[in-house]
């Protein structure tokens, strides 16, 4: 049974959502096969500075198969070896990156810029020009902010297609796919204003449907056994509901039945809490959290489509 983790995306939520400045604007690093001169050992590496460039810029680096995507490629101008005792190897690289739709395969824009690096290895070398290259640098602040408004533009160019794929997907029983179809609409966007109206109902569809599944899988695990074991995966389950699903009054009742069990069994308490109900954070808040716990969990490979990039 797939399951919303509800209080990991609670944590999640402040460090990969809530930035002030990307009004919900997400973009993903990705290296693709085409870009084959990189060193194996360089990847993640270079993957690392990319989410950097992105994150420095006042986007959320987004690790869930993002739609949009920052790719680099990188060209050796030079690779000397230096008049010094013990010599080393010195590159000068050509960094090109580029921005765009990775599923639409629609480039966006692209900016290059110098980097160069000294190490005692080539491996060596070529990091520490990877590590040269500043995230602030204008032709790379220009990159990601032209990048920006061509997502923007995106969403408000696709909006009514997305309106009705959420709708499709409600009518299909995949209400938390509906939900996160509109979530991923940027709030800056012409489109989220359009389109946010329908968060709150699909968000309380949601968690009262999580609610109900989660609870019946609970009573029926209980049911068949009513051990220690049996108890901790319950309790695990019963702390992942939604404080404001509908039937959480019965997952409390529950809970402390269980709870009242487990002291009998073990003479202590149990190390599983419900989640409370933060009332300072608004239901949007709260459906976007529910986002990131369900790309989380559904994170699979996508191929992207980088044909003609580079």
């Amino acid at each position: 049974m797939k399951t919303i983790t509800f209080l990991l995306c609670a944590i999640t939520w402040c460090t990969t959502v809530a930035q002030q400045d990307n009004y919900g604007i997400t973009l993903g690093a990705h290296i693709p096969a085409q870009a084959e001169d990189i060193p194996q050992g360089a990847k993640q590496f270079l993957l690392n500075k990319l989410g950097k460039i992105i994150t420095d810029n006042g986007i959320s680096d987004d690790v869930n198969n993002p739609r949009f995507i920052l790719v680099p490629n990188v060209t050796v101008l030079s690779k000397n070896i230096t008049p010094t005792a013990p010599p080393k190897i010195a590159y000068a690289l050509e960094v090109t990156l580029y921005i765009g739709d990775g599923i639409g395969g629609n480039l966006f824009q692209s900016q290059s810029i110098m980097a160069k690096g000294v190490g005692t290895n080539e491996l060596k070398a070529y990091t520490s020009a990877i590590r040269s290259i500043n995230t602030s640098h204008p032709k790379i602040k220009k990159l990601i902010n032209d990048g920006k408004n061509e997502i923007l533009a995106y969403y408000d160019q696709q909006c009514d297609a997305i309106g009705k794929k959420a709708a499709a997907l409600e009518a299909s029983g995949q209400t938390t796919k509906a939900l996160i179809t509109i979530l991923n609409i940027p709030e800056a966007s012409n489109c989220f204003n359009q389109q946010n109206r329908k968060i709150a109902s699909l968000y309380k569809k949601a968690i009262n449907e999580d609610c109900s599944r989660k609870l019946n899988a609970a009573k029926a695990l209980w049911a068949g056994n009513q051990d220690l074991g049996t108890a901790n995966t319950i309790g695990e389950l019963l702390a992942s509901i939604e404080p404001r699903a509908s039937c959480f009054s019965e997952v409390k009742s529950f809970y402390q039945k269980l709870s009242d069990r487990v002291m009998e069994l073990s003479d202590r308490g149990w190390e599983y809490q419900l989640m409370e109900l933060e009332v300072d954070k608004s239901e949007i808040e709260a459906a976007r959290a529910i986002g990131v716990a369900f790309g989380t969990n559904q994170a699979q490979n996508v191929t992207y489509n980088t044909r003609g990039w580079f």
